[in-house]
């Protein structure tokens, strides 16, 4: 995983219409959080990204571009942004080298892992929970908070 200050990996990856998305485009105009997750309809992550919608006001009164990222295929990934009206992309990593590059690959899939990119494009915080744990919210936007001052 890259540590924190050093350059965020970039990634080509397919957003839910199937489309290409350049994962630096998310971080292009202010700082980005890309979420790593470990599945599409299972209970934690659902709950994770939910709690990012009903509060999507803090992120973008922030600045803070949200990205929900894992290997699963854009069909799913489709009805899952649908079902749940997520106001930002789920992004498939079809050959999981993005989740590879900053450490969100795990022997049972992918790890719970928040990336916080400033618009640098250099990390400026991580935080990984275990599968079964989903972060705070309110961590999570003290940690951009602090990432932008």
């Amino acid at each position: 995983m890259p540590n924190v200050g050093e350059t965020a990996p970039d990634a080509d990856l397919l957003d839910t219409a199937g489309a290409p998305y350049r994962l630096s485009a998310a971080w292009a105009a202010g700082p980005a959080l890309l979420v790593f997750y470990p599945g599409d309809d299972t209970a934690v992550c659902t709950r994770q990204l939910c709690e990012y919608r009903d509060h999507w006001g803090e992120f973008t009164r922030r600045g803070v571009a949200v990205v929900g990222i894992n290997p699963a295929g854009v069909d799913r990934h489709r009805g899952f942004r649908e079902r749940h009206a997520f106001p930002f992309p789920i992004l498939a990593d079809p050959t999981g080298a993005c989740c590879q590059a900053y450490g969100a690959a795990a022997w049972y899939g992918t790890r719970r892992l928040a990336v916080v990119v400033g618009v640098d494009g250099r990390i400026r915080a991580a935080v990984a929970t275990l599968p079964f744990l989903k972060p705070s919210l309110t961590g999570l936007l003290d940690i951009l908070d602090r990432a932008a001052g």
